[in-house]
């Protein structure tokens, strides 16, 4: 579940041992988040979109040099 703390509240998050960041945070569901939820501290938003991962690098079509032999 992903929660977000109401404006202007400080949320610790017993798990983490530190307060809940504005923009939110997945937590593991438990009676304490539900609590928080019924008492209107937090509340259950979506989570933010993941950025998508960019594509590896494309290997080159092109063979490289073929390797001369030394002069003598």
């Amino acid at each position: 579940m992903y929660v977000k703390p109401a404006k202007g509240l400080q949320i610790p998050d017993p798990e983490l041992g530190d307060f809940l960041p504005k923009e939110g945070r997945r937590v593991t569901p438990s009676e304490y988040w539900t609590r928080r939820i019924l008492d209107k501290d937090v509340t259950e938003v979506d989570p933010p979109a993941e950025p998508k991962p960019e594509k590896a690098a494309e290997a080159p079509t092109t063979a490289p040099p073929a390797a001369r032999p030394a002069k003598e």
